[in-house]
């Protein structure tokens, strides 16, 4: 019954960052369809002005329901940052976690809190995720590069691919957050909301290989002999 729920476990956490992506585009895409306060003639309005009018419902529901799955990502990276390494202490790795727990905090403030009702508070919910995000990412990315560096004692951190996918989608997230912050362009600020989505799906290979240690026992043992080598 156990390994049942923690195959269960790991194939939720295969669908999530897929289902995230899903809901975020969905969200904006009805929010987008549904009478609000955006000026005629606005073609890419800012994310936070898709909540607006009649639309802050479909915006606070799609948000809402986009915080548990980021929550349980989050979680799954957390267990296998705890499991696939030694070298890094468990306080350094929780540490980062929590800033991306905290993420969701400003995400249900951004989301329950119309900018027609309280502009100033939604303002700190819109700041603090991609702030946190951000910062998350920073953290995130220099632990994968440092474990990248001592592979030899982390043998599951040894795919160059997975440093470099996580830098590029950092440095793009800072870039357009800053180019937003400056000039309050639309489109920088699409591409900082949506980097994390990408950022995330890079989570997916390894919750795979844990998916097949669970079910394919050879695997396990062909997955083992390689890492030794």
């Amino acid at each position: 019954m156990r390994n049942i729920g923690t195959l269960i476990w790991f194939r939720i956490l295969l669908i999530l960052p897929f289902t995230s992506i899903l809901t975020f585009v969905l969200t904006l895409i009805i929010c987008s369809q549904i009478p609000n306060n955006i000026q005629s003639g606005q073609n890419l309005p800012q994310i936070s002005e898709l909540g607006t009018g009649q639309a802050h419902y479909y915006f606070m529901s799609g948000f809402i329901i986009l915080i548990p799955q980021l929550l349980i990502i989050c979680i799954g990276r957390l267990q296998f940052l705890l499991q696939s390494q030694t070298i890094i202490h468990r306080a350094i790795i929780f540490f980062i976690h929590i800033i991306a727990f905290v993420s969701g905090i400003f995400v249900l403030i951004m989301a329950i809190v119309s900018l027609d009702d309280r502009e100033n508070i939604h303002d700190i919910g819109a700041i603090g995720t991609f702030g946190s995000i951000s910062i998350y990412c920073i953290l995130h990315t220099i632990l994968i590069i440092y474990l990248f560096i001592h592979r030899s004692k982390a043998s599951e951190h040894s795919n160059v691919i997975f440093p470099l996918w996580f830098l590029g989608c950092t440095i793009f997230i800072l870039t357009c957050s800053i180019i937003w912050v400056i000039t309050f362009a639309s489109i920088p600020e699409y591409i900082a909301a949506g980097t994390p989505f990408l950022y995330f799906l890079a989570f997916v290979p390894q919750f795979w290989t844990k998916t097949k240690q669970m079910t394919n026992p050879t695997f396990t043992v062909h997955y083992s002999n390689r890492r030794e080598t």
